[in-house]
């Protein structure tokens, strides 16, 4: 009888898998854009079983073979999942451009959210780039102030999955094979093989080299890192932007050129850059005043989110101010007087009110200095430092701008405070400051008893 159940039981597990797997697709997709590496054409419907916003792409089953075999696309590549039925009505609805890319060779031609001129621009082609058309439409044909241009609107996608609107004068047409090649057409568009080292440097966000040492030690400085410091290589722009703490410039350029391997010039600025992999670039500007200078550029992989990382470190910092403050908030001191903090609305920091500190001026604290200001992070430990102290505290006083940088340790009845030597020192590529904290060659160390330890006699 056991036996029977157990038999039922598994054939039960069998059916629930098989139905599973039949129920697995949550639609069907038209190909939008030929994936060679698997010899898919365009125009090929495909089940979809999986969407990943994380990796944008789609799980989908490979039709050129026998058996179940699921792989991974992008997003762009596919025409958002629907029914069987309205992906059969999709295909045919592209069927006259089956197979049909168009090379662009006039830089900068947009595309456009409506067949007709003055609508919004979505994209700004290169010279030379390559969009898949998609069918024929109906719209307002363009003049040159004299007469009608020879041509027509064509719904076309870019190979990000940009869509919209491209008039076809500056477009030529030519067939790819659904291994990628290039077929009928394509001599006459003069169309060659991509560079796929140029395409993959023109598609990725580029970042200071140095941002990769700051992330993975955690030590942000935000004077030398932001969201905004950058190399745009201006793919749908056409204009490129190099940001940093230092320099701010950008040009509009007409098309790239490849002046031997890996090295190519943003035609018409002062841009050139040096592919070394697919995740490090070498960038040589000349400035205005005509001096050369080069830079180090990375991409950061698709999980690194800059402004994510920018929010919890300030996070981070106003979490040891606010842990401070309900720590005291008052701290008292025969010797170096009273030392009060309280968190505030600081993106990193707080504020602090300290008075009798007649002891420690000139020596730690400037003369006219008054008593408030605030106090925030701004400096990391060495290994060594972290040993014996909790971490830096820069105390600046409202009344002369003057800073103090603290060593703190959070001890039993009180707080144990020490001078911080910062040291600066240049670096000679990017002419960013590398600070380091060491102890000071003072010997003094203060100690602030909290209100709690006073009042227990410690």
């Amino acid at each position: 009888m056991k036996l029977c159940k157990a038999v039922f039981l598994a054939l039960c597990a069998v059916a629930a898998f098989l139905l599973a797997s039949c129920e697995g697709v949550i639609g069907y997709s038209v190909v939008l854009w030929t994936i060679a590496d698997q010899g898919i054409a365009d125009g090929t419907i495909v089940p979809v079983y999986l969407k990943s916003n994380i990796m944008q792409e789609y799980v989908i089953d490979n039709p050129n073979t026998d058996i179940v075999e699921k792989i991974e696309v992008p997003f762009s590549a596919l025409s958002t999942p629907m029914s069987k039925k309205k992906a059969l009505e999709r295909a045919a609805k592209y069927k006259d451009f089956e197979h049909q890319y168009a090379k662009c060779v006039l830089d900068g031609l947009p595309i456009r959210e409506a067949p007709e001129n003055g609508s919004k621009q979505v994209y700004r082609l290169r010279q030379d780039e390559i969009i898949r058309a998609l069918y024929k439409g109906e719209g307002v044909i363009p003049t040159n102030g004299k007469e009608l241009l020879k041509g027509e609107w064509l719904r076309v996608i870019t190979k990000g999955g940009t869509a919209g609107w491209c008039f076809s004068q500056n477009l030529r047409l030519f067939t790819m094979n659904s291994d990628g090649s290039y077929g009928e057409g394509a001599e006459e568009a003069e169309v060659q093989e991509a560079d796929d080292e140029l395409e993959q440097m023109l598609s990725s966000v580029w970042y200071p080299d140095y941002f990769q040492k700051m992330i993975s030690s955690k030590e942000l400085d935000f004077d030398y890192f932001s969201e905004d410091y950058r190399f745009d290589t201006g793919s749908s722009t056409g204009e490129v932007v190099l940001r940093l703490f230092n320099v701010d410039a950008s040009y509009p350029y007409a098309g790239v050129t490849k002046l031997r391997g890996g090295v190519y010039r943003f035609n018409g600025t002062q841009i050139q850059v040096t592919v070394k992999s697919k995740s490090s670039i070498a960038l040589q500007y000349t400035d205005s005043s005509g001096k050369p200078r080069s830079f180090g550029f990375v991409t950061l992989g698709k999980d690194t989110d800059i402004a994510t990382l920018i929010k919890n470190e300030k996070e981070r910092r106003q979490t040891v101010i606010s842990d401070l403050a309900k720590f005291g908030p008052e701290f008292f001191s025969s010797a170096y007087g009273t030392l009060s903090v309280s968190a505030s609305s600081l993106a990193d920091g707080g504020t602090f009110s300290w008075a009798d500190y007649d002891l420690v001026v000139p020596s730690l604290v400037s003369r006219n200095s008054g008593k408030d200001g605030t106090v925030s992070i701004r400096y990391f430990l060495s290994k060594a430092l972290k040993a014996e102290w909790d971490g830096v505290l820069t105390f600046k006083f409202d009344k002369n701008g003057s800073e103090v940088n603290l060593l703190y340790k959070k001890e039993p009845g009180g707080l144990r405070l020490a001078p911080a030597r910062i040291r600066e020192e240049e670096d000679s590529v990017t002419g960013r400051k590398i600070r380091s904290v060491s102890s000071s060659s003072s010997p003094l160390v203060m100690f602030f008893q909290t209100a709690a330890a006073m009042s227990d006699g410690q």
